[in-house]
């Protein structure tokens, strides 16, 4: 299995971001992109003359969705904690967080339209006629609860993607990487599969990123990796960890034998330093699996064999 920057979801990108980026930045996003659903909808209802303005109330539901993006930012992250805790996808934490107090919010909306537009008096509805009310209310507020959570999310994800300065990509690979190492160290362990580690520190990173900035090398590292990933076969897993900083290969094949994938990524590496007029400066080693380690974590503190571009 190749990671592949164009399996990700947006999902993905939410995900990695809220569970690396700082708490202040992911209360800040949240906060804005609850403030800005607030300010379309109430206005919009006062644009249309459903409700009058009122400074108190205004202030007051200003106050309200300041400390609902605080919790919904909370929420964003347990849901996505609990969901690298199990490993899996979670439909259940997919929908509570948001889904939740979007659902309070639309039924306290759709109140309102009701009563403003409609001018429904509840007390003087038969009783035939309350069951009617409450369903149309409760089918109304789930769609509009979607409707809020969906943009919410993306107004979210936008605003903590454009301040956060976490390459969430580079965050998906290194996830994928470190699930996959502990088995494959497992399955060699026990049942004497060969393993080797190719791994490609980008010495410059930094002063790269320093340079063109954070959006500009991520889109970099995807077109690298997309040529890496084309270029290599025989390989379970290319992957970029240490914040992308290091390109590392996990190959089931014998040490004297995986020096030649490593090579080529360093030509690869070359190639593409020129064609891009970029100057990147790489060192290549690998390290083959031996039984007196302990874990995983082994293999990548050893100081291995160093390749060089062939």
């Amino acid at each position: 299995m190749k990671a592949s920057v164009y399996n990700l979801t947006f999902r993905d990108k939410e995900r990695f971001l809220t569970i690396f980026s700082s708490g202040f930045l992911r209360i800040t996003s949240s906060v804005i992109s609850t403030l800005i659903l607030f300010g379309i909808i109430y206005f919009s209802l006062y644009l249309l003359n459903i409700i009058p303005f009122d400074l108190i109330s205004f202030l007051g539901h200003l106050t309200a969705s300041i400390f609902i993006g605080i919790i919904a930012a909370y929420l964003k992250l347990l849901e996505y904690k609990l969901e690298m805790l199990s490993y899996k996808e979670s439909n259940i934490h997919d929908i509570i967080p948001n889904f939740m107090y979007m659902f309070i919010l639309s039924l306290l909306i759709l109140y309102a339209i009701a009563y403003y537009v409609l001018k429904v008096d509840i007390r003087a509805l038969r009783v035939e006629n309350i069951t009617t009310f409450f369903i149309l209310i409760l089918l109304g507020s789930i769609i509009f609860a979607y409707m809020l959570s969906a943009s919410w999310s993306w107004l979210y994800t936008s605003f903590l993607n454009l301040m956060s300065p976490i390459d969430w990509i580079a965050k998906f690979d290194e996830d994928a990487f470190y699930r996959i190492l502990p088995l494959k160290f497992y399955e060699s362990k026990r049942y004497h599969v060969p393993l080797t580690l190719g791994i490609i520190d980008i010495l410059n990173y930094d002063e790269i990123l320093k340079k063109l900035g954070r959006a500009k090398v991520q889109k970099l590292m995807i077109e690298l990796m997309d040529e890496v990933n084309t270029a290599m076969r025989f390989v379970d897993l290319i992957a970029r960890i240490d914040d992308g900083k290091k390109i590392v290969m996990i190959m089931n094949i014998p040490s004297v034998s995986a020096n030649i994938p490593v090579s080529r990524i360093l030509e690869i590496i070359e190639s593409f330093s020129e064609k891009k007029n970029i100057s990147i400066e790489a060192k290549g080693k690998i390290v083959a699996f031996s039984p007196d380690m302990i874990s995983e974590m082994d293999m990548l503190k050893a100081e291995g064999e160093e390749v060089k571009p062939s």
